[in-house]
């Protein structure tokens, strides 16, 4: 009777909202209500909760030569296509492209495909994989890398230091050298072979937001090995997929979703995932690679500060404020910081804020170069802070139609656990993985 009671005066004190806020917090009175109740125009479709993940890449051609661990599956790009009834010769854009499941599967399609992001390492192995290649020269470039003796570098980045021993840097910088006077197709290629196959030495392991220092013997003599071994196997996707001049273009190119450079209404679709609101800094996930890379120091802490605002050392972009003119918090977002508790790090208030604000000017790009009837998709995470789950989805969908576009429908892939620390300290509660649609109809 109380939860009632209380949902009751709940709703005559917010008759105004929009209907999927008001019943996004109704939910919330009760957690156990959520495998059971959405807000309007979501549907449960858990049948696909695996596309949520990087699963499939680990075996896909191409997909499989660099994947990010929280990528979703090229075949989510394969229904959104299908739901849309995207045809061939369109124009397919990804404005956080990570490591390019939208490009490759777009060209997989007969759609022409451009992508964008601040990260080099991002925009170098999305390239990587949507290059048309000649294998037998690439069978020649690889045995000029392994003739040439290349020295390294006469100092390296400390933290190169740390994750590889003197003799695994040497061995690493040989195959470097060579690598960096080829051509530009061929460069990506085993640059992208390189990355992935000192993955296993590198003591830097991934682990959540930052990585965690492991250490082991000197394993230089297998490094060679194991680069000729990820070759080897991108050679043989390049002949289980390898595309024809007639197939339209695609390209990734170092750009900011919040200011993309596209002309108004050129794209027809577009289809990605930014960076959940996890205060997870990807900058410093992918550190190593970034290092091996060739950006210093100064350059990988500059990228951290330009990036989306989903960690706290994010800085706003230069001039936001007066394209915010038409941005007001939403209801969702302004009912959930209100309930943070007090002794809540003052860090959260601040990164939500500003994860929201970025989200709405990248919306307002898509707005502008998407075509009249243009279809867009963010796949988001739901995130818990502090114990208070924030319906980073609904948040979304109402970003959206402030930014012109109309919302059409979402898709809840899957309910996810919390992390770690959340769960232990407030209990596990389950946290939506959405594919939210719209459209562009005016």
């Amino acid at each position: 009777f109380l939860h009632f009671a209380s949902t009751l005066f709940w709703l005559e004190q917010n008759v105004n909202e929009p209907s999927y806020v008001r019943q996004s917090h109704i939910m919330n009175y009760n957690s156990n209500d959520a495998l059971l109740s959405l807000p309007p125009r979501f549907e449960y479709r858990l049948n696909l909760a695996r596309l949520a993940t990087s699963r499939d890449l680990k075996a896909s051609p191409r997909h499989r030569w660099f994947y990010f661990p929280h990528s979703f599956s090229h075949r989510l790009i394969d229904e959104a296509i299908t739901y849309w009834d995207l045809s061939e010769g369109g124009v397919l854009a990804d404005n956080f492209v990570g490591a390019g499941t939208t490009l490759v599967a777009a060209r997989q399609h007969g759609l022409s495909a451009v992508g964008f992001d601040l990260s080099p390492l991002a925009v170098n192995i999305s390239n990587a994989k949507i290059a048309r290649y000649d294998p037998n020269q690439l069978r020649q470039d690889l045995l000029t890398i392994l003739k040439t003796d290349s020295e390294g570098p006469s100092s390296v980045p400390e933290r190169l230091s740390k994750a590889f021993t003197k003799e695994e840097l040497r061995e690493i910088h040989s195959l470097l050298g060579p690598i960096r006077k080829l051509r530009r197709n061929g460069q990506l290629f085993f640059l992208t072979a390189l990355l992935w196959a000192v993955k296993d030495f590198c003591r830097a392991v991934p682990d959540g937001g930052w990585f965690r220092w492991q250490t082991w013997p000197n394993r230089s003599d297998e490094i060679r090995q194991a680069f000729i071994d990820r070759v080897a196997c991108m050679l043989e996707d390049v002949h289980a997929l390898n595309w024809t001049e007639n197939v339209p273009s695609s390209r990734a190119r170092l750009a900011d979703a919040r200011r993309l450079p596209l002309p108004d209404s050129s794209i027809d679709g577009l289809i990605t995932s930014p960076p959940y609101a996890n205060r997870h800094d990807y900058s410093r996930v992918f550190h190593i690679d970034l290092l091996l890379l060739g950006l210093a120091e100064p350059e990988v802490t500059k990228l951290r500060h330009r990036s989306i605002r989903s960690n706290v050392e994010a800085k706003a972009p230069d001039g936001y404020k007066r394209r915010l003119n038409g941005y007001r918090r939403p209801v969702a977002l302004r009912k959930t910081l209100e309930v943070l508790p007090v002794d809540a790090d003052f860090r959260i208030k601040r990164l939500l804020n500003g994860y929201f604000e970025d989200i709405y000017l990248s919306l307002l790009e898509i707005g502008r170069i998407l075509k009249l009837g243009g279809r867009a998709a963010y796949v988001v995470g739901n995130v818990r802070h502090a114990g208070v789950m924030v319906p980073v989805d609904v948040i979304v969908a109402e970003l959206a139609t402030q930014a012109g576009l109309t919302f059409d429908a979402a898709w809840v892939l899957r309910l996810r656990g919390n992390s770690a620390q959340q769960m232990k300290q407030y209990g596990r509660q389950p946290s939506r993985e959405t594919v939210v649609f719209f459209a562009k109809n005016e």
